[in-house]
């Protein structure tokens, strides 16, 4: 599995059978396999989060599927998509929805959300798949902000994107608003680690945002001390890369978890 950092909150994942692509808006990708299924997910309708040109994608790699917060505008959806002739395969997401999908020959098989299946352990086998490897599994969460967060099963992996989850207590705000953020805050880690069942995540991708000031790393914090991770990466960083070894320099007790971000482009092998 090798990641890519693209550009604010955006990364795009290349697993063995699949591509995974979080919050695209700006920034160069790679060139890709098109026989590889593209799952391009986007957790809410911020700019900084989510761009209509994302469905221009499709053109280059037809086996897309397009996993959006329910918050973005079908009308724009509708809008975006129009001059490709062809509605693309684009799921919007609630909070709580689940997710399985399996490529086929052709395209992606797409079991809909809210299908009242358990969700199967990594590897389970089923029909069409033996070891189930390729099925990728993708379960929402709640936010601080708006949208969802996602909780993506992919290679053998649990890969967590926070969207625009985070710890949003800024220097200048009400008490009162701050603590209400924080327990909303906590509350969706709570539901987060009753769903892990004791399993620990691969990969986290979480906002650092330096506009937050003293406050920019305690939801980082939060984070690390309540869910087990391997892997914490920081994004939302605002282009101030420097906060990674900041965050080091403060917290060096998560120097093994932390993985710093230097610039658009950093690849690294999980």
């Amino acid at each position: 599995m090798k990641i890519r950092f693209i550009f604010h909150s955006s990364f795009l994942i290349e697993c063995d059978r699949c591509y995974l692509l979080f919050d695209y808006y700006l920034g160069d990708l790679p060139s890709l396999d098109p026989e590889k299924p593209l799952y391009v997910m986007a957790s809410h309708q911020h700019y900084d989060h989510f761009s209509p040109g994302i469905f221009q994608l499709v053109r280059k790699y037809p086996k897309c599927v397009f996993l959006l917060s329910d918050d973005i505008s079908m009308d724009l959806v509708g809008a975006a998509t129009e001059e490709l002739g062809e509605m693309p395969q684009v799921l919007m997401l609630h909070e709580g929805d689940t997710v399985y999908l399996r490529p086929t020959e052709g395209s992606v098989e797409i079991l809909e959300p809210g299908r009242p299946e358990p969700l199967v352990a990594i590897g389970a086998g089923e029909t069409g798949s033996e070891s189930g490897e390729d099925r990728v599994i993708v379960r929402t969460f709640s936010s601080t902000d708006l949208g969802v967060s996602f909780l993506v099963q992919a290679d053998g992996k649990r890969i967590f994107h926070a969207g625009d989850l985070n710890d949003w207590c800024w220097p200048n705000e009400w008490q009162s608003r701050n603590e209400e953020v924080h327990a909303n805050y906590i509350r969706i880690l709570d539901d987060i680690l009753d769903y892990l069942k004791g399993e620990e995540l691969d990969v986290v991708f979480h906002p650092m945002d330096p506009v937050l000031g003293v406050s920019g790393f305690q939801g980082p914090v939060e984070f690390l001390k309540r869910i087990p991770t391997r892997r914490f990466y920081p994004m939302h960083m605002w282009e101030r890369y420097s906060i990674g070894q900041k965050f080091l320099e403060a917290f060096p007790e998560y120097k093994d978890v932390f993985c710093p971000i230097s610039g658009p482009g950093d690849v690294t092998g999980e």
